[in-house]
C-alpha cells in the first residue's frame, strides 16, 4: 500500500488511547469462514480489559443473532445486541417514512427478507412502495427488470451498503451490493438511497450500543469509501486494518491511522 502522508502508521492499536471499539467484520476479524490473524485475541483481550465493543457490517444476508453465532465460532465473545447490520439502518429509516403494511420488493436472503416482513412489510412483486437491494448471489436479469419496473411506478430504491466489492476467503474478492445497486439505479435512471456505511447512522447507532462519545472510540476497517469514511462522517478516529481490501490509488479520506493488523 502506497504510504499515506496524512495518517499515522502504528506498530499496535496501542499506541493510542480509546474506551470503546467499533468494528468492521469483513476484513478485519474473518475472510469468508476463517479468523483474521491477530483478530481473536486482541479482541479477547479487549474483552478481558472490559472495553466494549460493537460489530459493524455492511452486510445485511444474516441477522446480528446468525452474526453473533459466526463470531463466537471464531473464539470472540459476542451477543446480537454486540452487531449492527445495514439491514437494521435501512428498516429503521424505510419503517420510519413508509406505513406498516406497505409493500417492499426485497433483493436479498432469505435472513434479509424475514426482517422485512417482520418489520411490518408485505413482500410483493409488484406495486411496491420501497425496494429493498441488499447481497443476493442469486440475483439476474428477472430481478433487475421487477426492481426496475417498481422504481419506474413510484417505488423508492434503498441500498443497505454502496460495497462494490468484498474480500472472501482464500485471499479472493467477490461483486458486492453497490455493484447490484448500480445495475438498478443506472436502468431505472435514479439515485438510491443509501443506509449502510460511509452515511454515519449506523455509527451513531453503535455509539448508542457501546455507551461512548465519538471522542472516546475508534473505527477498525479495510476499506476507505465506506468504513473510513463513515468514522470521518461521524467524528470517530478511523484506523484503517490493511488485512482486506487493498487501497488503489489515493483516497479522498484519509484514515487516521493505518494499521498492518490487530
Amino acid at each position: 500500500m502506497n504510504i499515506m502522508l496524512t495518517s499515522q502508521r502504528l506498530a499496535s492499536v496501542e499506541e493510542i488511547q480509546f474506551k470503546a471499539v467499533l468494528s468492521d467484520l469483513d476484513g478485519v476479524v474473518y475472510r469468508g469462514e476463517d479468523a483474521i490473524p491477530g483478530a481473536v485475541e486482541r479482541f479477547n483481550l479487549w474483552q478481558k480489559q472490559g472495553l466494549r465493543y460493537c460489530f459493524i457490517t455492511n452486510n445485511a444476508e444474516k441477522s446480528p443473532a446468525e452474526f453473533a453465532e459466526k463470531i463466537r465460532r471464531l473464539g470472540i465473545d459476542c451477543a446480537p445486541d454486540q452487531v449492527l447490520t445495514s439491514a437494521e439502518v435501512a428498516l429503521d429509516y424505510a419503517t420510519k417514512k413508509y406505513p406498516v403494511g406497505s409493500g417492499a420488493y426485497v433483493i436479498g436472503s432469505a435472513s434479509l427478507k424475514a426482517r422485512v416482513e417482520a418489520a411490518g412489510f408485505e413482500l410483493v412483486e409488484s406495486g411496491a412502495r420501497v425496494v429493498i437491494v441488499a447481497l443476493d448471489r442469486k440475483f439476474d436479469y428477472t430481478m433487475m427488470t421487477t426492481a426496475v419496473r417498481n422504481i419506474l411506478a413510484g417505488a423508492e430504491l434503498i441500498g443497505t451498503n454502496p460495497d462494490v466489492i468484498r474480500p472472501i476467503a482464500g485471499g479472493s474478492y467477490e461483486p458486492g451490493t453497490g455493484a447490484i445497486i448500480a445495475s438498478i439505479a443506472t436502468s431505472a435512471r435514479v439515485t438510491p438511497t443509501i443506509l449502510g456505511k460511509p452515511a454515519p447512522e449506523i455509527i451513531r447507532m453503535a455509539l448508542e450500543v457501546v455507551g461512548a462519545e465519538a471522542r472516546d472510540a475508534i473505527m477498525l476497517g479495510d476499506q476507505i469509501d465506506t468504513d473510513i469514511k463513515a468514522a470521518r462522517n461521524a467524528g470517530v478516529r478511523s484506523v484503517l486494518l490493511e488485512t482486506g481490501v487493498p487501497v488503489k490509488g489515493t483516497p479522498s479520506t484519509m484514515p487516521d491511522y493505518v494499521l498492518a493488523h490487530l
